[in-house]
Parts: structure tokens; sequence; C-alpha cells
């Protein structure tokens, strides 16, 4: 007879109009976070192809800039330099958030 109470109990309380809302708001919240999960990796895969079409942008400038003796020979080398310790850090970065995407 126990079990028919606490059956009867859990019924009950499941029909109860606050819990059914609580349980909606639950969903709610569920959607929206996982909605701006959604946004943020496509703002930062659409961030990510920017850098890169900015990169490309100032690579041909800089072919512009030797292939017209405007730039010399250290001042080369220092963008080599700029340009390879920025990319370490973009692999590094990638590499350790490789876990994180699934």
């Amino acid at each position: 007879m126990n079990d028919a109470n606490n059956t009867m109990a859990w019924h009950d309380l499941l029909s109860r109009p606050l819990v059914n809302f609580i349980v909606v708001l639950l969903g709610m919240a569920a959607a929206y976070f996982t909605t701006i999960g959604g946004i943020r990796v496509q703002l930062a895969e659409k961030a990510e192809a920017a850098l890169v079409e900015a990169l490309d942008c100032r690579l041909a400038r800089m072919e512009v800039m030797i292939s017209e003796g405007l730039i010399n020979k250290d001042d080369f080398h220092e963008f080599r330099t700029t340009v390879e310790s920025r990319l370490s850090r973009i692999e590094s970065c990638l590499t350790d958030n490789k876990g994180d995407k699934k």
C-alpha cells in the first residue's frame, strides 16, 4: 500500500502546473545556451576567416614592396619573425584547444 501512495504522490507532483512551468523554463534555458554556443562558434569561424584574409592582404602588399625594392633585408626579416611568432602562437592555441570542439 505504501508503493501505491508513493506512486500517487509522484503522479500528483508531476501533474502540477508549477512543476510543468519549471520544466518548461529549464528547457528554454537549455535551448538559449545551445543557441548562444552555436552563434559563438559561427562568429569564431568568421573571425578566423577575416584574420586569414587580412594576413593574405598584408603578404601581398609585402610582395609588391619587395618586388619594387621599397623594403630592405632587415625589415623583411623583422616581418618574417613577427609572422612566424604569431603563427606559432595560433598553432599552439589551436593545439591546446583541440579537445574542446566535439
